[in-house]
C-alpha cells in the first residue's frame, strides 16, 4: 500500500478555507486554498504555518489546484502566493480563473476599503498571483514534472468547477472539491472516467441531508412569488414593505430566472438547458 500522507490546513472539522495538502511519492500538492468568512483575523487564511515557519513555500510545494472559484475555495490565494510567498504553478480551469480574480477584487474592497481592515492583500496583489496560474481543459492531462501528472474532470456545482485526478507513478488520488449529481437548469452532473485511485478526498458538507427534489423546491419557491405578486411584491407582513427582490450569488441566481422565466413558457419547452461536460 502507497504512503500517502493528507493534512488538513483549513476546513478539517468546518466548513471554510478549504485547504488540503496532499504528499504523494515524493510530491506535495495544494488542494484549493479558501478562506474562512467567519473570522476577521488570521484565522480566516489556512495554517500555513505547517508547512514551513519560516520562508517561502515555493521550495515546499510542487503545484497548486484550486477546485472553483467559491471564496471559501480560493480566497487566500493572494496572501499565500503575494504575502506568505509561492512562485510555482496554480492550476485551474479556464473560467475560474476569470472568475475568481473578481469576486477576490469584491471582497477586498468590502474587507479593505469599507471595513478598513489590515494584513490583508491588494488588487496588484490579485494581479500577481493570476499570473502564476496555468489554466486547464477538461479532460487534459497535465505533466506538472517528470512524475507528477494531474487531470480535471466535470465537477457541476458551479460553471467551471472541477474535480482532478492527481497521479505520481503507480499511486492516485483523486479530489472531488464541491460537486454535484442533479443536473440544473444550466449546469450537467459530475462526471469522471472509471478509475481506482488509491485513496478519495470528497466533500461532504450535506452528505447526510436529504433533500427535496428540485422540482419541489422550484414550486414552492414560485409560489412563494406569485403570493409575493399577488401582495403588489410586498412581504407577507409587510404591507409597506419593500418590493419583492431577487438576490444570488454568482451561479446559484440564474436557476431562479429560469425559473421565473418558465412560468408562462408551455409544458414541452420547459426542457433542463444544461451545460455539458464534453
Amino acid at each position: 500500500m502507497p504512503e500517502i500522507k493528507v493534512t488538513p490546513l483549513g476546513a478539517g472539522q468546518d466548513v471554510g478555507r478549504s485547504c488540503i495538502l496532499v504528499s504523494i511519492g515524493g510530491k506535495n500538492i495544494m488542494l484549493d486554498c479558501g478562506m474562512h468568512m467567519g473570522f476577521n483575523d488570521d484565522r480566516r487564511f489556512p495554517d500555513f504555518s505547517y508547512i514551513t515557519q519560516n520562508g517561502r513555500l515555493t521550495e515546499f510545494l510542487d503545484c497548486v489546484i484550486i477546485s472553483h472559484f467559491h471564496l471559501d475555495h480560493c480566497g487566500a490565494l493572494p496572501f499565500m502566493s503575494e504575502m506568505v510567498g509561492y512562485d510555482g504553478p496554480i492550476y485551474m480551469t479556464h473560467p475560474t480563473k476569470a472568475i475568481c480574480p473578481i469576486l477576490l477584487e469584491d471582497f477586498r474592497k468590502i474587507t479593505v476599503d469599507k471595513k478598513g481592515e489590515t494584513n490583508f492583500f491588494t488588487s496588484q496583489m490579485i494581479k500577481d498571483c493570476m499570473k502564476k496560474v496555468v489554466p486547464l481543459n477538461l479532460h487534459q492531462t497535465v505533466q506538472v514534472d517528470d512524475e507528477l501528472e494531474i487531470k480535471a474532470y466535470y465537477a457541476g456545482h458551479v460553471l467551471g468547477a472541477a474535480m482532478v485526478h492527481i497521479k505520481v507513478g503507480s499511486e492516485s488520488v483523486v479530489y472531488t472539491g464541491d460537486y454535484n449529481m442533479t443536473p440544473d437548469r444550466h449546469l450537467g452532473a459530475a462526471w469522471i472516467d472509471k478509475c481506482r485511485p488509491d485513496m478519495l478526498i470528497s466533500e461532504s458538507t450535506y452528505a447526510t441531508t436529504i433533500r427535496d427534489s428540485k422540482r419541489c423546491r422550484e414550486r414552492d419557491f414560485l409560489k412563494k412569488v406569485h403570493e409575493s405578486i399577488e401582495r403588489g411584491g410586498k412581504g407577507e407582513n409587510e404591507p409597506k414593505g419593500a418590493n419583492l427582490l431577487l438576490h444570488g450569488t454568482d451561479g446559484e441566481s440564474k436557476p431562479l430566472l429560469q425559473a421565473f422565466h418558465n412560468m408562462d413558457q408551455p409544458e414541452d419547452s420547459k426542457n433542463l438547458c444544461t451545460e455539458k461536460h464534453v
